[in-house]
């Protein structure tokens, strides 16, 4: 197990959430065991539209970015987590490819060069201190006329009382390659004032010994409008909208249907006199 390096509670306040010890290494199982590949198909489709060198935000140990790479796309990654940037290294090992991974915060990295696309996936945003500074610190990363691919979610489960707070809940299980028990356990309590989900994770696998891990989590709920507009006032204007990963579901109120919660936004960079 790679080792813990730091606690939600000596974090620098200013900086976004890292992944850390099992908490990085079930990441990619929890998610490989529920995703169908869909979110990588968007984000190719997305690419395509917008040829040039991209960015991952939030990069992780790679999941999203090789396969990208592997399609042909011109495809960096930041990650603020060490521990999730050591297994990335290990996993484009096993690939045979190089890891275009770099170590930094998604609101302040700047490698100098400008980027025809970002791309922020898998809710990657709401774990940002500032969402508002991060979106403007994307902004300036970005080509006149880059792309922004975003996803993020509304936390339906928590705010309806689906899953009552200060409760603890199996989150995820998964059975690891060398047939050990990977579990998530969680619970929550909702900050209604700052639009925010304080989350308590319990990671486990089982053997002998069993190892375990416990981590906290901010994750900010965005309201759909509230979005809309900040991704105006951050100097974009969005060009697509749809829900769950389904680009074939385009609607322009998400409330009034019956979805997952899964939104994600595809804007356009516009030049700083034209942004609200």
């Amino acid at each position: 197990m790679v080792g813990n390096r730091e606690s939600l509670a000596t974090r620098d306040p200013t900086m976004s959430q890292p992944y850390l010890s099992l908490e990085a290494e079930l990441h990619d199982a929890f998610w490989e065991a529920e995703d169908d590949g869909s979110e990588v198909a968007l984000m190719a489709a997305f690419l395509k539209r917008h040829p040039g060198p991209a960015v991952e935000m939030g990069a992780g140990s790679g999941r999203l970015v090789f396969p990208l790479l592997e399609l042909g796309y011109e495809l960096e990654g930041v990650e603020l987590s060490q521990d999730m940037l050591d297994l990335g290294v290990a996993r484009a090992a096993r690939l045979g490819i190089r890891a275009p991974l770099h170590h930094g915060d998604m609101s302040t990295w700047d490698s100098g060069r400008k980027f025809s696309s970002i791309l922020a996936p898998t809710f990657t945003l709401q774990l940002a201190h500032d969402p508002a500074a991060t979106l403007r610190h994307w902004h300036g990363l970005l080509e006149n006329g880059g792309g922004l691919y975003l996803t993020v979610f509304m936390p339906y489960a928590e705010l309806l009382g689906d899953l009552p707070e200060n409760e603890w809940y199996e989150d995820h299980r998964v059975t690891l390659p060398d047939g050990r028990l990977g579990l998530l356990k969680t619970r929550h309590r909702l900050d209604y004032e700052r639009q925010i989900v304080e989350r308590e994770h319990h990671y486990s696998v089982s053997g002998s010994p069993p190892l375990e891990h416990v981590s906290k989590q901010q994750i900010r709920w965005i309201e759909h409008p509230e979005l809309i507009d900040l991704l105006a006032e951050c100097g974009f204007r969005l060009e697509r909208f749809f829900v769950d990963f389904d680009p074939e579901r385009v609607v322009e109120d998400p409330e009034v249907i019956d979805c997952d919660g899964i939104f994600t936004y595809v804007a356009i960079k516009i030049a700083p006199e034209l942004a609200i």
